[in-house]
């Protein structure tokens, strides 16, 4: 099986030609995360830039031809606030060299301010497979400088993405040092959790890959590389369960960091000239949710992949059935009165959910959904 060249995001694609006018270099952008009402971004400052201008506006323009507002600030990092929640803005950006300007880089291209929620739930999915979410719900760092970030891919165009990173590409050898890193996750009144994902190798012959997932309270590697962050650690094994076609199940006992809010992040580190390690359906659930007294017992479920009809049985009488996404956003809510419901879930997108089953007596039963 040869190596191929996967073709990175529209996100990468701002980071960009580091062409210079003159003598005044273009702006080295590392991190870029747009939040409800402005853009986080960092950066490799330059003795030689005195500040950085971007350009910005809802509709496409030609930087430089006056019809864009203009935004200025001094130095790496920075916060830029002051736009819309869930709109789309085309960015441009150059250095500033006293009466110098760099080259800019942008098109201008487009990115939308998030309508993330400002903490997730339990139980918490991430299967990928949602675009806004992956651009604007997420923080990205390329913390080897090399502008290789963290992707995501369809590989069989089913509509069932996996994040993605690379130590090798179109010949070239990769020291990727990437970053995603994803919440926050509230664990304020849980007492326990377990993280859970899936993960390969993608080259049966070039499968090694070595990441590291870890668990802190901001979404900044200073502080999940801390001494009060846990972490898990692995180099996939060749001829492994992970190594190839197939992704591996991981879990992570994290109710160490139970209390308050989490994130979590996925290195992918100390590796070289291997191929690429995929990630999937991330989640974090725990026992709390429901205390075992309350579990709903005696109930069974069946799924019909080709009507998408969900079907649910118990010796009890059923109230109320709840379904999340991978996101922890509710699809999904219906009253019950009897022992037995037919839901047809065929306007869900595929990906994995989970099902929250409700008795009459309040007891309740939770279980995984995989539409396919």
């Amino acid at each position: 099986m040869k190596k191929i060249t996967f073709l990175i995001l529209a996100f990468l694609s701002f980071q960009f030609s580091f062409s210079q006018s003159n003598n005044c270099p273009s702006p080295q952008i590392t991190f870029w995360n747009m939040n409800a009402d402005g853009v986080d971004f960092d950066g490799n400052n330059d003795d030689t830039i005195t500040s950085y201008q971007v350009e910005y506006s809802t509709s496409s323009f030609m930087p430089g031809d006056g019809t864009a507002t203009v935004y200025e600030f001094d130095s790496f990092p920075h916060t830029m606030t002051g736009l819309e929640l869930a709109t789309t803005y085309y960015f441009a950006m150059r250095s500033v060299c006293g009466d110098d300007y760099s080259d800019y880089i942008g098109a201008p291209d487009p990115w939308t301010t998030s309508s993330c929620p400002d903490s997730y739930s339990l139980p918490y999915l991430n299967d990928f497979n949602d675009n806004d979410a992956w651009t604007n719900c997420q923080y990205f760092y390329d913390s080897d400088g090399d502008a290789n970030f963290w992707y995501y891919v369809d590989y069989d165009d089913d509509g069932d993405y996996h994040a993605a990173s690379q130590s090798w590409s179109g010949g070239t050898i990769l020291y990727p040092d990437n970053w995603v890193i994803m919440g926050p996750i509230d664990l304020t009144n849980h007492t326990d959790a377990l993280l859970e994902w899936k993960v390969r190798g993608t080259d049966a012959s070039y499968c090694q890959e070595n990441y590291t997932v870890y668990v802190g309270v901001y979404p900044t590697v200073n502080n999940l590389l801390s001494s009060s962050s846990i972490s898990y650690n692995e180099t996939i094994a060749s001829g492994g369960d992970a190594c190839g076609e197939t992704l591996a199940d991981r879990s992570f006992d994290i109710s160490a960091k139970t209390g308050g809010l989490v994130y979590i992040g996925f290195r992918h580190h100390d590796v070289s000239d291997m191929f690429t390690i995929n990630i999937d359906d991330v989640s974090v659930t725990s026992s709390t949710m429901s205390n075992e007294e309350f579990i709903l017992e005696n109930i069974e479920y069946t799924f019909n992949q080709e009507s998408n009809n969900l079907r649910v049985t118990s010796e009890e009488l059923l109230s109320n059935i709840q379904i999340y996404n991978m996101l922890g956003q509710q699809v999904l809510n219906k009253d019950l009165n009897d022992s037995s419901a037919t839901l047809n879930l065929s306007t869900l997108n595929s990906g994995v959910y989970i099902v929250n089953v409700e008795g009459n007596n309040s007891k309740i039963k939770t279980f995984k959904l995989a539409i396919k």
